[in-house]
């Protein structure tokens, strides 16, 4: 049976600020993001006849709604979606884009939909808003690097950041509910006031911008936006600082990274490649 499989990168949010829109699901947000050499891969085939869609999520069956929404404005036809993703949903890399992304630019050439990637790149993003799953993660996964976007409704619109990039270092502590976020008009008033504070920053820094003023930044703006809260995360950091490095919170997650090595954290890697097909389709 004609399949195809795509990667998507993961991206984690430094600064963000969001916009509203009419109708909602044209929300989004600014900010400064970085896409990692690990993220999602989503493998489509049409489903077997009579099946309705399926999903799975390393390798178990989830009822996964961002994902069922891009299926459903992709095509009336049934598909099965089997999704691997390198790092836990909730946690601040974007899982929830990138397998909507990822499933998007498969299902598109497993089904022979003919549609174009911006395109594609617009379903996943609206899915993604509609479901309170993120508001900016598949614009920088659509493009991949060290990015900043400043541009409201273009959320497939980014630029890159001049910024030499080196390994990073990360520790996942646990999920935070995006949607318990991006829904509240009480935090995101903080969020936007600490998030254009940063980005007005980031624009008169300029050129001279280094990956460790950026985290520096990310910082700041993680603590006035009222987004730093846990004390495991908070100590990361000191951890990080106090060995010579520049950290972060990732956003939005219990989670940490950092421009060098701290107890329990794990190496990555920058990807400056964005989404993709792995395979053509095939038997």
């Amino acid at each position: 049976m004609p399949h195809a499989t795509a990667f998507c990168p993961a991206n984690i949010s430094l600064v963000f600020a969001t916009y509203p829109a009419s109708p909602p699901h044209g929300r989004g947000s600014l900010g400064v993001g970085i896409t990692l050499s690990a993220g999602v891969v989503a493998r489509v085939q049409p489903a077997p006849p009579g099946q309705p869609s399926r999903i799975l999520v390393d390798g178990k069956p989830w009822d996964f709604p961002t994902v069922r929404s891009v299926l459903a404005e992709l095509s009336p036809l049934p598909a099965t979606v089997e999704i691997e993703a390198a790092f836990p949903f909730g946690c601040g890399f974007g899982m929830s884009g990138a397998s909507a992304l990822a499933t998007a630019l498969a299902a598109n050439q497993a089904l022979a939909l003919g549609l174009t990637r911006p395109a594609l790149g617009l379903i996943a993003h609206r899915a993604e808003v509609a479901h309170a799953t993120g508001l900016g993660d598949v614009g920088g996964q659509y493009n991949g690097g060290i990015m900043i976007k400043t541009r409201p409704h273009q959320p497939l619109r980014v630029d890159p950041l001049p910024v030499i990039p080196q390994t990073l270092h990360f520790r996942v502590h646990g999920p935070i509910l995006t949607s318990d976020v991006i829904n509240s008009p009480e935090k995101l008033r903080h969020i936007n006031a600490a998030g254009h504070a940063a980005l007005a920053d980031i624009a008169a820094i300029g050129s001279d911008l280094t990956l460790a003023g950026l985290f520096e930044l990310s910082h700041t703006f993680a603590r006035h936006s009222g987004l730093l809260q846990s004390p495991a995360v908070a100590a990361d950091i000191a951890a990080a600082r106090a060995a010579g490095h520049a950290a972060t919170m990732i956003m939005l997650g219990e989670a940490v990274i950092s421009t060098g090595p701290f107890p329990g954290s794990q190496p990555t890697t920058i990807s400056f490649g964005g989404a993709a097909l792995l395979n053509p389709t095939s038997a």
